[in-house]
């Protein structure tokens, strides 16, 4: 076992390789969306034609939902990507389901139009913590992170990569979300004098929606972890496209990770959300506070139609460990989080007259980021105590 220092901090900035610069490249997928399938670029450097995944979750409602995903897909040729899920959720006993096949018609994912459809337990796209993050929580913690309903319906898209910097889609789809209620048999192995958060209900009208959006995940290559990632979305429901839900939505998620040395990094994140019109239904309102944004607050504890969130993070390695093909170490991390979510009558963003909550404070993780240990306190509050959360990966 060798233990070496850190390297030296130079002050300067590092060059970002580009996204097809090594075959060890792998790509940090933001916790948006479960997706059936994987991008084209981390596929391919797999070699694989065909691939099956188990699939587990624990959680308030289900509570345990078991299934397994087939994924099928050549992205150096012109034939169809498939991706398939299946799922039982064993205390609702409900079959849930989806499908996607995606049609390319130009190479390497230039152009390219799909369909899906599916039956699954979803929850708000800014919840940001994965399934096996939210299982371990709620079975050692009694906590659960996220809120639920049931989404059952059927869409197409047409999306086109433009190049190294954005992939944009549009999306049609018709949907009908249901409420979930709490499970009241759900079960945790430590903390069970704790009372567990209701599940809040929601409007379960059917909607037709459509999407404009604008994507791109964050590449990393080995410990050089650098780049910049985004997702900018425009949603509209209602009116010509009929369905019982009206309203216009955009939101905009800006992340950036610079190596400003070897052994320093920064996170930086923006999230800016707004209602320009007609009433946001529960299930699609900005909901922030919680180990993925505001981490000294409960979760969801602000909840509105306008939402602002900035959330930067810098760590500094202390140590590097390498045995074998083993490498560890660790890093001293501090971080500040500022946000809020609210309402307003006209649908303005009005953030400059909001006064923003401030979250700070301190956490250590391991050298590749897989375990990280938080410890936050509300700014705005001095004689609070510190809340402790850990994450397996990196928050944003």
């Amino acid at each position: 076992m060798a233990f070496e220092p850190s390297p030296p901090d130079t002050g300067l900035f590092e060059p970002v390789a580009p996204a097809d610069a090594s075959l060890d490249e792998e790509w940090l997928r933001a916790a948006w969306d479960d997706r059936l399938l994987d991008e084209p670029e981390e596929w391919g450097r797999r070699g694989e034609r065909g691939r099956l995944d188990a699939h587990l979750d624990y959680n308030r409602v289900d509570p345990l939902r078991v299934g397994v995903g087939w994924q099928a897909q050549r992205p150096t040729t012109m034939r169809p990507r498939l991706g398939a899920r299946l799922e039982y959720a064993t205390g609702r006993e409900r079959v849930l389901y989806a499908v996607q096949v995606e049609q390319p018609l130009a190479p390497r994912g230039m152009l390219a139009v799909g369909v899906t459809m599916g039956r699954r337990t979803e929850h708000n796209p800014l919840q940001q913590v994965s399934d096996v993050e939210n299982s371990l929580a709620l079975l050692f913690g009694r906590q659960d992170y996220r809120d639920y309903f049931e989404r059952e319906g059927f869409g197409g898209y047409v999306s086109s990569r433009l190049g190294g910097v954005t992939t944009a889609s549009v999306s049609l789809m018709s949907e009908r979300d249901r409420s979930i209620p709490r499970f009241p048999g759900t079960r945790s192995w430590l903390h069970r004098q704790r009372t567990l958060r209701p599940n809040p209900p929601i409007e379960e009208d059917r909607a037709r929606i459509a999407v404009v959006r604008l994507e791109r995940w964050l590449p990393s290559s080995g410990r050089a972890r650098a780049g910049f990632a985004h997702r900018v979305d425009f949603e509209t429901a209602g009116r010509r496209l009929g369905g019982d839900q009206r309203y216009d939505r955009a939101l905009a998620d800006l992340r950036a990770l610079i190596r400003t040395s070897p052994a320093t990094a920064l996170a930086l994140r923006a999230v800016g959300g707004s209602c320009l019109g007609g009433v946001l239904p529960p299930q699609n309102e900005f909901v922030i506070g919680g180990p993925d944004g505001l981490r000294a607050h409960a979760t969801g504890a602000f909840r509105g139609d306008q939402v602002a969130l900035m959330q930067v993070e810098y760590s500094v390695e202390l140590w590097h460990m390498r045995r074998g093909v083993f490498e560890g170490g660790l890093h001293a991390i501090v971080f500040v989080d500022s946000g809020r979510a609210w309402n307003h009558p006209d649908h303005g963003w009005n953030v400059q007259d909001q006064r923003m909550d401030v979250d700070g404070g301190f956490g250590l993780g391991t050298a590749e980021d897989n375990l990280r240990v938080y410890f936050a306190r509300n700014l705005r509050q001095p004689d609070s105590g510190f809340v402790v959360s850990a994450r397996l990966q990196r928050p944003f």
